[in-house]
């Protein structure tokens, strides 16, 4: 029975499942992460996410969109191929591959119906090994706009491109967003200045309390020196300032000895 021509573009949907009893890697101490890449045609090729829990028994449930034609769907010979990838450390590895025809999984009444089936997957040796749980449904092209530029893409490049349109502001919003940014940098940089001016006076006042006390100290040696014909240098005046206690102990041997 040959496919119903709606539209002259239709979109094949394949879900890529999970699939069961994979090849353990030849290391006990390595882990098999894998991932799957299909296509139908080799120019367009698409891959899952990579599965790192499953080992021997990955899970991607990814989605494909492929744009088709009725008569690709009406061939006998039309197929669907899949490979299985191990991660590597040099490079991925070919764990298997699995190719189903269409005209063997869907059926011209199974219209906007998802159909399910298991393939078993064959290894590069020619042995099979493993099976491919895959899921398929044909859909009308026309709510598929992003399809009208490529012939295939993923779900999630599909949901991701939605997500970065939804989150594309309007010129009405960015200027609102831009004075709250500035009035908020604006209390942020008073704030600063308020800590800043209060922390500097705070810092500053000690000094001054400390410097009052030298100069008061260095009065009354000036005083004393002037009295008792002392010399005082400047090296003195520092000293003066940085050992307050030392002066004093210094110059009062000093006076005993003037006086007597």
């Amino acid at each position: 029975m040959p496919w119903p021509a709606k539209t002259s573009q239709q979109v094949l949907e394949i879900n890529l499942i999970s699939a069961q009893d994979l090849k353990p890697p030849s290391s006990p101490r390595r882990r098999l992460q894998t991932y799957a890449v299909t296509w139908i045609d080799p120019a367009t090729k698409l891959r899952t996410r990579v599965d790192k829990l499953g080992g021997q028994n990955p899970t991607w449930n990814d989605k494909f969109l492929f744009k088709v034609t009725p008569e690709f769907l009406a061939s006998d010979t039309s197929g669907v191929c899949v490979a299985i990838y191990a991660v590597g450390t040099f490079r991925d590895h070919l764990v298997g591959t699995v190719r189903f025809l269409i005209s063997n999984m869907l059926s011209p009444d199974a219209d906007t119906t998802p159909c399910f089936s298991a393939f078993q997957i064959r290894r590069p040796s020619g042995r099979f090994r493993g099976v491919m749980n895959i899921g398929a449904m044909v859909m009308d092209g026309s709510g598929f706009p992003a399809l009208e530029k490529i012939s295939a893409i993923g779900y999630r490049d599909l949901m991701g491109e939605k997500i970065q349109h939804r989150r594309k502001k309007t010129p009405e919003e960015k200027p609102k967003e831009e004075e709250v940014l500035s009035s908020e940098s604006c209390e942020n940089s008073c704030a600063e200045e308020g800590e800043g001016e209060s922390s500097t006076a705070s810092s500053s006042s000690s000094p001054r309390t400390t410097t009052t006390t030298a100069l008061k100290d260095w009065n009354g040696v000036r005083e004393l020196a002037g009295n008792k014909g002392l010399t005082v240098t400047a090296s003195g005046f520092l000293c003066c300032l940085v050992t307050q206690r030392s002066v004093h102990q210094q110059l009062t041997p000093t006076n005993h000895t003037i006086e007597r």
